[in-house]
């Protein structure tokens, strides 16, 4: 709706969803419009700065904190048929649970998607020298290279990680690259789910989840979905869903098995 404001002010109003309260009302500032540059120059500036440091200091960091976690998959069996069968599979999970799955991914055959964005090149770097095996793409838009290099992978008996509500979000938000993929190679969709009993979670968009030292670290693996092959684009759209409430439904019951909230 629209709302008359003070000068100076934007006459923008914005109301949340579900608000009880029909009067409430938020109005941006022409000030918070007018920070905004400023807050972007500092975040670039920021980020030259910090950037060069992070591949040095996040992969031995994420190694010891990785040593000390107590790792529990809910039904491990179904990670040997997935990942370490060689079967091949189309593995999803939420951005921000990055940190938590690289045990569980470790050791097997698996190529994890990255974006072409700066922030991907800095995750590209941090995962090489975890040990890990990388791919430049979208989940949300292949180019012919990176989707030949995915079907290889898939035919090889591979594993292809892909986070769909990456690599901006919004959180949760699932594009259609995974459903997209799985269409293509005829392999199913897996999705993981993670909780922490105790962990750190940073102030990004996907709510970067990083366990604590001796935290114990929940796995649950959904079953498994699969796409028709002659799956349409609005089939892709409701597959798409469907991964989403998957990985929901993950996350909760990961919470509920070590007693804690999800963190969403």
């Amino acid at each position: 709706m629209r709302s008359g404001g003070r000068e100076g002010e934007s006459s923008d109003v914005r109301s949340p969803q579900g608000a009880d309260d029909p009067g409430w009302e938020y109005k941006r500032s022409d000030r918070s419009r007018r920070n905004g540059p400023l807050r972007r120059r500092f975040r670039d500036l920021r980020r030259r700065v910090l950037s060069p440091l992070v591949p040095l200091l996040v992969p031995p960091l994420l190694r010891g904190l990785g040593w000390t976690w107590r790792v529990e998959v809910a039904n491990s069996e179904r990670r040997e048929e997935v990942l370490e069968a060689g079967d091949g599979c189309v593995a999803v999970l939420w951005h921000g649970r990055m940190a938590a799955a690289a045990p569980v991914f470790a050791g097997v055959n698996t190529v994890i998607l990255v974006s072409m964005s700066g922030d991907g090149e800095l995750a590209n770097t941090t995962l090489e020298r975890l040990g890990y095996r990388t791919l430049r793409g979208s989940s949300s838009r292949y180019g012919v290279r990176a989707l030949k290099a995915m079907r290889e992978m898939l035919r090889g008996g591979g594993a292809v990680a892909i986070t769909p509500d990456g690599p901006r979000g919004p959180m949760h938000k699932v594009n259609r690259g995974a459903a997209f993929l799985a269409r293509d190679s005829g392999l199913p969709i897996v999705p993981f789910g993670f909780a922490a009993g105790r962990a750190a979670r940073l102030h990004s968009w996907d709510r970067f989840m990083i366990p604590l030292p001796f935290s114990r670290v929940q796995v649950v693996i959904a079953d498994p979905i699969r796409v028709d092959p002659d799956a349409t684009d609005g089939d892709l759209r409701e597959v798409s869903e469907e991964i989403g409430a998957a990985l929901v439904a993950a996350e909760e019951e990961a919470a509920a098995l070590l007693g804690v909230e999800a963190d969403w």
